[in-house]
C-alpha cells in the first residue's frame, strides 16, 4: 500500500453569510475526478470513488469528523494542530466528486481565510492509502 495524494485545483471560494451577519468561508468545487489520468499519472475508476466517497462521507463528513490540513502533509492522518477546514458535503456527480469545506477558526483556517480574502486562488487535496497497477503512460489505482 502507499500513501497517494491528488490535488484539484477546480474550487472556488465562497462567502456565506448567516441570519446574524456573520460569514463563513467556503471552499466548494470538484474534490476528485474519476475514469480519467490527473496530474500524478493516476486513474481512480468510478467504482472505487463512489465507494470510497460513500464511506468517507458515512464514517467522516455526516459525523462531522472529516477535518483537512493546510498544506500537503506526507502523512494519511490529520495532525490537529494543522485544522484548516471541514468538509461538510461530499458526493458523487457523474465522474466528479463535488466537495464543500468550511474553513475553520483555527490558526491554519485564518491562514486560508486571509489568503482567500486577499484574491489567492487555493486548491484542495485528498490523500489516503492505496494500491497501483501500472499500465504504459499511467497507474490505475485499486482499492
Amino acid at each position: 500500500m502507499k500513501l497517494l495524494v491528488e490535488s484539484s485545483e477546480d474550487v472556488k471560494a465562497v462567502i456565506e453569510e448567516d441570519a446574524n451577519g456573520d460569514k463563513a468561508h467556503f471552499l466548494s468545487g470538484i474534490f476528485m475526478q474519476a475514469e480519467q489520468t490527473n496530474k500524478n499519472g493516476r486513474i481512480y475508476t468510478l467504482p472505487i470513488l463512489e465507494k470510497e466517497t460513500k464511506r468517507y462521507v458515512d464514517e467522516k463528513v455526516s459525523t462531522q469528523r472529516a477535518l483537512g490540513e493546510l498544506n500537503h502533509p506526507a502523512d494519511p492522518s490529520v495532525n490537529l494542530e494543522r485544522v484548516s477546514h471541514m468538509i461538510t458535503e461530499l458526493n458523487v456527480d457523474g465522474n466528479n466528486i463535488m466537495g464543500k469545506a468550511k474553513v475553520l477558526n483555527t490558526p491554519c483556517g485564518n491562514i486560508v481565510r486571509g489568503l482567500v480574502d486577499g484574491g489567492v486562488k487555493l486548491g484542495v487535496s485528498s490523500r489516503g492509502v492505496g494500491s497501483l497497477i501500472q499500465k504504459q503512460d499511467h497507474s490505475i489505482v485499486r482499492n
